[in-house]
């Protein structure tokens, strides 16, 4: 017999269905009118819910804030290639890494979404922890592993010390690109200027192994 008490397959999978249509209502008004802006009967309304729908399953509004910030930062990310190809080499595969980072930061509502970060942080600090988890982390991982890739193929020494590059990396790049698209609203082709100077980045990077390298070998 079925314990009434125990949810079925398919109300749980109704129930995160409708969890989910609720996010993407909650993320695209949040992003059109800010975190001042927006309000649960606002968001309750656009999504044709009732305020205690909203409530039953996010808690309150910073609830609902913090599974958007998770939500947007999954759905940025949801279509790049989290792994170049291992034959690809360091430097290439760190490349096309990169280049994903700025395509995704080129994307049109991402200023907006940093503005919420901003915004959000201030109000509620778990909401910068939850972006920093589901979003740079995500990036640090990614890069971190191309490192990974080439240690275990012997082409880079398995005691080489990277643990700063991918940190060092993202943090150029998300800084440049914030500068001009959330700061100067240089949305327009944004994608298209940063090629050059990731090759600057990468250039660095490569010496600085080949320093690391050098010093070891000399015992220094």
């Amino acid at each position: 017999m079925t314990d009434p008490r125990r949810p079925t397959t398919s109300k749980t999978s109704r129930g995160a269905t409708r969890r989910r249509e609720l996010l993407v209502e909650a993320a695209r008004i949040f992003l059109r009118d800010g975190l001042d802006g927006t309000s649960m009967d606002v968001i309750a309304s656009e999504a044709g819910a009732s305020k205690s729908t909203l409530y039953r399953h996010f808690g309150d509004k910073d609830g609902l804030l913090i599974a958007v910030v998770q939500f947007l930062c999954a759905d940025f990310i949801k279509d790049i290639d989290r792994s170049p190809k291992p034959d690809c080499g360091l430097r290439e595969g760190l490349r096309a890494i990169l280049l994903q980072l700025v395509h995704v930061l080129s994307k049109p509502s991402h200023p907006d979404f940093f503005r919420l970060i901003v915004a959000g942080s201030q109000r509620l600090p778990q909401v910068g922890e939850a972006w920093h988890e589901h979003g740079p982390l995500v990036w640090h991982d990614m890069l971190g592993k191309v490192f990974d890739t080439q240690i275990q193929l012997g082409v880079l020494p398995d005691d080489l010390d990277y643990c700063d590059y991918p940190e060092i990396l993202f943090d150029a790049v998300f800084a440049d690109m914030i500068i001009r698209t959330a700061v100067l609203g240089k949305t327009q082709d944004a994608d298209k200027a940063p090629g050059r100077y990731i090759d600057k980045l990468l250039d660095g990077v490569v010496a600085g192994l080949a320093r690391q390298r050098s010093e070891r070998a000399q015992g220094v």
